[in-house]
């Protein structure tokens, strides 16, 4: 991996807290970003690992093709000059953040003599250490962490025929916005989910944390808070 420089400013970020169910979306940028897909970032997801008790499950997903379009990433964003990071801010203990984060995982690409593209993963909680390895492979610690970094279905969940069903309300008279029918709530049996994101790609990079390093539990048994963000900076110079 080339030795990084000098960084340019923060291109997207996204942020998501723990405590409550949010999913933030960054799919529509600037002129600006949408020029740099590698350095775009479309989403941020933390969340209990599946199957594996004690950790969790950090992601972000990058690339695509910008709004309106289909984000569809055909090959691997492989970009040698970008830092992706992700951040996490540990609540105090009365429950307050001091958008310092506690946590940074910093994450970066590059091609080995053959032009083939790895990966690098420094500071990942519970890893032990620096990892790397191919890309489009589960990566395994000797602690057990696992990470990937590869192409994969855009995990966001998207409705397009909904939106346009409730934009549509608006233009009636008397009406200001019918969800209830535009995205088929509470019907019986209920709409089918419509997921105008599925089957199209997006670069990714997802890893595995310990949650006793990530929030430790303290003596009142209750682990703190935690809100996370991501970044992307571009080398400069």
């Amino acid at each position: 991996m080339p030795a990084l420089k000098r960084l340019a400013l923060p291109l997207a970020a996204a942020l998501l807290l723990s405590s409550v169910a949010v999913m933030p979306a960054d799919h529509a940028e600037s002129p600006g970003a949408d020029a740099d897909p590698a350095a775009d970032i479309a989403d941020v997801f933390v969340f209990a690992a599946p199957g594996a008790a004690g950790k969790l499950v950090g992601a972000i997903t990058f690339g695509g093709r910008p709004a309106p379009r289909s984000r569809i990433d055909g090959s691997f964003y492989c970009d040698r000059n970008v830092l992706y990071s992700f951040f996490i801010d540990r609540a105090n203990a009365v429950g307050a953040f001091d958008s310092v984060p506690d946590i940074r995982v910093d994450v970066r690409f590059g091609l080995d003599s053959r032009g083939r593209c790895g990966v690098r993963f420094d500071n990942v909680p519970g890893a032990g250490g620096a990892f790397s390895g191919p890309i489009e492979q589960v990566l395994t610690t000797g602690s057990g962490i696992s990470a990937f970094a590869g192409l994969r279905n855009d995990p966001f969940f998207f409705d397009a025929q909904g939106l346009t069903a409730l934009l549509g309300t608006f233009a009636t008279a008397g009406q200001n916005g019918d969800l209830v029918t535009a995205f088929g709530l509470g019907q019986t049996p209920p709409l089918a989910r419509r997921d105008s994101f599925a089957n199209r790609n997006v670069s990714s990079i997802v890893f595995e944390m310990d949650l006793n390093v990530v929030a430790p539990m303290p003596g009142a048994g209750v682990r703190p808070n935690i809100r996370v963000w991501a970044t992307t900076g571009r080398v400069a110079g």
